[in-house]
């Protein structure tokens, strides 16, 4: 057996030898981690980023690209994520597409901050004044040089610090990345903006690219200095591209993250409560109005608030619902939605959201819908009020009865299986066996004709 044993080891070892020896296998290429971020800049999408920076360090990723669309967004948000850049060891290209985007306000920063710069054809890039809500600032007379700068920049120096804060928060990222300072400067100060192919005439972007594989051939092979790590040389041929799209709970997030969808959200709780209380025992009015207040509340803590708008928006939620549990006939629920509206207009710190509008005609909508439900329960109010009472001794009033027993101004009536002291309205006796029918109530005494 042992003779056999030993043969059979031999043959085997002839066997391998025999075989050709296969290829070397070259290792895996690192990944491309593409994030897309679509909408108002939010604390949706500076999680997204982290999560995503962090998906692409367990991957090993070479280069973490952006798809950007944004008009703009919450500057804590924008600086959360351009620190995140910043200090990311892998590289990060922020790509202003498709074809129609813009990197407005917020995104001009990202775009900035980013190790690479690209925007596809028909991209714009710029308008990142920090006080704009809805377009860029009415420029000043020419003629006058003193109130020119002012009308320029604002007229608070609230609003002088905040521009200022943010030029030198944006000169800062063109220097470390090697953009043009001046233009950058200029899109704070005078919401400059530009198109694809002046972006990369004026040196704010790298490259222009019109798709992905674009991008990535354009980028093939080059080098990258890294703040937290060693420079690197991106190699890109047939490198994997991993897509990485939001989950649910950042389109939960940056659907909260919307003023219009705060205030929406509140206002249904508010009024969901009115009703409730107004007419209890339902429950539903009360379980939406929970749920929408909830989350309204959880939307007003993502976004920048003004005190004075929330005191009075909870003054006019207060006269509200004092309507409702002491009637006034409109008085106090009309004040409360009047104080509803100031309170929402000016909920929101306009100067820290730029891209991010409360459209004031949702305003007016749902002030209108409190007052229709002011004006519901004022009609309530009164029509209780001209209802005919259907339990107690008031209930009596209009029925009629029999005259049991009489004598002088005074008797009793048997009315609705019971026995009534009665005096008649005029004083007249009445005969027992008459009908009568009661018309007062005077104490525990009926008052009948």
């Amino acid at each position: 057996m042992r003779i056999f044993a030993f043969f059979f080891m031999i043959m085997a070892g002839l066997v391998l030898l025999a075989m050709p020896e296969s290829p070397a296998q070259e290792p895996e290429k690192r990944p491309v981690l593409v994030l897309t971020m679509s909408g108002a800049i939010s604390p949706a999408f500076s999680d997204y980023l982290e999560q995503g920076l962090a998906k692409a360090r367990e991957l090993n990723a070479q280069l973490v690209v952006i798809e950007l669309d944004t008009p703009g967004g919450l500057l804590t948000s924008t600086r959360d994520m351009v620190s995140a850049i910043l200090e990311s060891d892998i590289p990060v290209a922020v790509w202003v597409t498709p074809s129609g985007a813009h990197a407005a306000s917020a995104g001009t920063f990202l775009l900035y901050a980013a190790h690479i710069a690209a925007m596809d054809s028909g991209t714009n890039v710029g308008a990142a004044t920090p006080i704009q809500m809805g377009g860029p600032m009415s420029p000043a007379p020419p003629d006058d040089k003193n109130d020119n700068e002012d009308n320029e920049i604002g007229n608070s120096a609230h609003k002088r610090k905040a521009i200022e804060d943010t030029a030198a928060f944006i000169r800062g990222l063109a220097e470390l990345r090697g953009r043009n300072v001046e233009w950058g400067e200029l899109a704070v100060t005078e919401a400059k903006s530009l198109t694809a192919t002046e972006a990369l005439e004026a040196n704010v972007i790298d490259l222009i690219a019109t798709s992905q594989d674009d991008l990535l051939n354009n980028v093939d092979g080059k080098a990258i200095a890294l703040k937290n790590a060693p420079p690197l040389t991106l190699d890109l041929t047939d490198a994997p591209v991993v897509d990485m799209k939001p989950d649910i709970r950042t389109h939960i997030l940056s659907f909260l993250s919307d003023p219009n969808v705060a205030f929406i959200l509140l206002t249904i709780g508010i009024y969901g409560f009115i009703l409730e209380f107004y007419n209890p025992g339902t429950m539903i009015p009360a379980t939406v109005g929970a749920i929408c207040l909830i989350a309204g509340l959880f939307a007003l803590n993502i976004l920048p608030v003004n005190m004075a708008g929330v005191i009075l928006l909870v003054v006019g939620i207060l006269l509200m619902i004092a309507e409702t549990l002491v009637p006034s006939f409109g008085i106090l629920g009309i004040g409360g939605v009047a104080a509803f509206i100031l309170g929402a207009t000016f909920m929101f710190d306009q100067e820290s959201m730029p891209g991010l509008v409360l459209d004031m005609g949702l305003v007016w909508g749902m002030a209108l819908l409190g007052v229709l439900i002011v004006l519901l329960v004022v009609w309530l109010a009164v029509n209780s009020f001209k209802q005919k009472a259907t339990t107690g001794q008031e209930s009596l009033i209009g029925h009629s009865g029999k005259i049991v027993a009489w004598g002088g101004e005074e008797g009793h009536i048997h009315i609705r299986g019971e026995t009534w002291s009665a005096r008649t309205e005029s004083g007249a006796p009445l005969e027992p066996g008459a009908k009568a029918e009661v018309v007062a109530i005077d104490g525990l005494t009926l008052v009948v004709r």
